[in-house]
């Protein structure tokens, strides 16, 4: 019979550094009516009370761990980060202590 290998604390710190978790990015919130909502179409623009320029909010699990500038990669979007959360910080952010 095999046996399971016997796992080390390093070992366990790393099977959880590569977990993935997923990240999100928001551009702005506003609240609207159900009746507005049921009013949209294609072509319907919804205006948000934010600059174009503002900071994107990025976010693990709905909590916010950063900010920044949406720049163009290639052909992808992406962000780059003008504020980051604390390590504590980040790991509150996903359920941590």
């Amino acid at each position: 019979m095999a046996t399971e290998p016997v796992l080390t604390p390093a070992d366990h710190v790393r099977q959880i550094l590569n977990l993935t978790v997923p990240l999100t990015v928001t551009l702005a919130e506003r609240n609207m009516s159900i009746d507005d909502l049921l009013e949209m179409a294609v072509g319907t623009i919804v205006e948000f009370e934010i600059s174009c320029d503002a900071d994107l909010i990025l976010n693990v699990s709905n909590q916010p761990i950063g900010k920044g500038h949406a720049v163009k990669v290639g052909e992808n979007f992406g962000v780059r980060l003008t504020g980051v959360e604390t390590v504590g910080g980040r790991i509150n952010a996903m359920g941590g202590p």
